[in-house]
């Protein structure tokens, strides 16, 4: 077919024809359509387990446009219209799309004018796109609701309550229009003037449970408590199965800190939807939280029977590892790493739980699957990390040495990994000129200042740890590990004791059952010569943790005060779990020759 006879006016009918193909190639050519169709579905209440999105029709969604003669110039526009929307020309694109489309009553052109003041977030052109639509088409729900939600948005109530009532009248029942107009009515954060709308909508139907239902909603989306409670048992003594209801219940309960009644109240909504994932998910996560690890296990190990979304495996190897439930931690997260999208990330977290079992040598192999998404820094870190603790100091330089930070955040956290690993390499003057590198970059961090004290220390610079801690305190005077690493040292290092107990005595008084600080305030005793006072302190923190160094210090005070005996079973027992502790050797060493 000629150009000439696709251009031709009057009734004739190709043109027709054309003007149809026209509309559906520029439709599908448009950049993106995905900010209408978020509009369209911000407009759009999910529907609940008694009624899906896919049971509800609505009424004359599909209008006929009316037959249309195109002539030379209005094509002439069309063209334009398109071309200046492929370049970026939104005002262009809209000027000649809104006047086509008040020309020809096509509601397509209607809508793809809607759709170019979207890219362009013309708010007051969206509307005068929308108004125009809704003329056009106001027999489609869509477009009222729409409409209604743009009239919302600047403060037009009165006319936005004409279509809001029209929304309800065009459903198919007033349940799902209702709650329709809801979804809008929830985007206004006015608590006054959503209730205003809200009981003149539903002036004539104040008795219908989904009115009671979303007037509870309104009342918990604006902290009234008390007011949500009284709707809800108003609501319940009337229907006391209306599941929605039980499930805001249970969110009111959780805001009330009624932990137990919230978790009888989701058992009991449970047993009306044994098959609802999410919440059955969330009850389990309110049992870990009041440390019910058993009821918990039994309601992961029923989830994990199904064939789970990603994100629902993740959540329950979350609360697997919160319970320290760690082989089925693990083996969920296997299962996770089977989804393509998630394999990345879920090898990073089997990664981090292999570490933290010590088990460095699977770590590492879980951190090299990590190739991308979010967490791929992270891995990298984590597989220099369990080089180091392995000893694979050249793996882990030859890692290093290719690294570089995209910012500053990044560029420090490399560092003070390189520092960690020379330290453990014990080279430690050159992990303290790595360290004193990234303190250039961030001279208050005080993670990276704390790292740099401790390794000055290891060369006897007890006045450059000091430096370092002072500064730390003067940032955040309750800082307990500071407090605590500074009264260590000056009681271990100096004869500052009194100055050393005054430290630890503060970061007891933040910590009172901290395992280091009852070391260090039993390792200042007994430099001061108290050494019963010493021993109490030492056997709270032995009976806590009987950790190599903890262990060295209590031997000792024990065979100065005549327990030797004691002493030295306290000291093989120690060495069985670390034979080559330094300091535990050391201690051994100087009382039993």
């Amino acid at each position: 077919m000629h150009n000439k006879q696709l251009l031709s006016t009057g009734n004739n009918r190709p043109g027709l024809v054309f003007l149809g193909l026209f509309l559906s190639l520029a439709m599908s050519g448009c950049a993106s359509n995905t900010q209408l169709e978020k509009a369209e579905q911000q407009t759009t209440t999910a529907q609940t387990d008694t009624t899906s999105s896919q049971q509800v029709k609505t009424k004359a969604n599909k209008v006929t446009s009316p037959a249309q003669e195109l002539t030379p110039e209005l094509l002439y526009d069309l063209m334009l219209a398109e071309i200046a929307l492929q370049r970026n020309d939104y005002a262009l694109a809209f000027d000649k799309y809104y006047a086509a489309a008040a020309q020809t009553r096509d509601s397509r052109l209607a809508k793809k004018a809607t759709r170019v003041t979207l890219f362009s977030k013309d708010d007051a052109q969206t509307f005068k796109a929308v108004k125009l639509w809704s003329e056009i088409q106001p027999e489609n729900i869509d477009v009222q609701q729409i409409y209604a939600s743009s009239l919302i948005s600047q403060n037009k109530d009165e006319q936005a309550l004409i279509y809001l009532q029209k929304v309800i009248n065009l459903s198919d029942s007033f349940e799902v229009g209702f709650r329709k107009t809801v979804s809008i009515l929830d985007t206004i954060d006015d608590q006054q003037r959503v209730n205003r709308l809200f009981e003149r909508l539903t002036k004539h139907q104040q008795d219908e449970p989904i009115v009671q239902l979303y007037r509870a909603k309104l009342a918990f989306k604006f902290v009234d408590y008390p007011a949500t409670e009284k709707h809800l048992k108003a609501l319940l003594a009337i229907k006391p199965d209306y599941l929605e209801a039980l499930v805001l219940n249970v969110e009111l309960l959780k805001k009330q800190h009624k932990e137990s009644q919230a978790i009888e109240a989701l058992q009991q909504v449970l047993r009306k939807l044994p098959k609802n994932t999410a919440l059955r998910l969330e009850l389990a996560r309110m049992l870990v939280k009041a440390k019910q690890y058993k009821q918990a296990k039994t309601h992961i190990k029923r989830l994990a029977k199904n064939d789970l979304a990603p994100e629902v495996l993740f959540a329950i190897s979350l609360l697997s590892i919160e319970m320290e439930q760690l082989d089925s931690a693990k083996q969920y997260l296997e299962r996770l790493h089977k989804h393509r999208l998630y394999a990345s990330e879920a090898a990073y977290f089997i990664a981090q739980l292999e570490a933290g079992r010590e088990n460095y040598a699977e770590a590492e192999g879980w951190f090299k699957r990590v190739r991308s998404g979010k967490y791929t820094f992270e891995a990298y870190l984590g597989l220099v990390m369990v080089y180091s603790q392995q000893k694979k100091f050249d793996a882990a330089f030859k890692l290093l040495e290719h690294s570089a930070g995209v910012n500053d955040q990044q560029s420090t956290e490399i560092l003070q990994i390189k520092a960690e690993v020379y330290a453990q390499a014990k080279d430690y003057t050159k992990a303290y000129e790595i360290y004193t590198q990234a303190v250039k970059l961030a001279p208050d961090n005080h993670d990276i200042l704390y790292g740099r004290a401790m390794l000055a220390e290891k060369f006897g610079r007890i006045d450059l740890l000091e430096k370092d801690l002072k500064k730390i305190l003067a940032s955040n005077p309750k800082d307990n590990q500071a407090l605590n690493a500074l009264g260590y040292t000056l009681a271990d290092r100096t004869t500052r004791y009194q100055e050393a107990r005054q430290y630890i005595e503060r970061a007891l008084a933040i910590s009172p059952n901290d395992v280091a600080t009852l070391d260090s305030m039993g390792w200042v005793l007994y430099k001061m010569g108290d050494h019963s006072g010493a021993l109490k302190y030492m056997k709270r923190a032995y009976d806590k943790e009987p950790d190599p160094e903890i262990a060295a210090h209590y031997g000792e005070i024990l065979w100065v005060s005549g327990q030797t005996q004691k002493a030295k079973l306290i000291w093989d027992k120690a060495l069985k779990t670390d034979p080559e502790h330094r300091v535990l050797i050391g201690t051994r060493t100087r009382y039993i020759k």
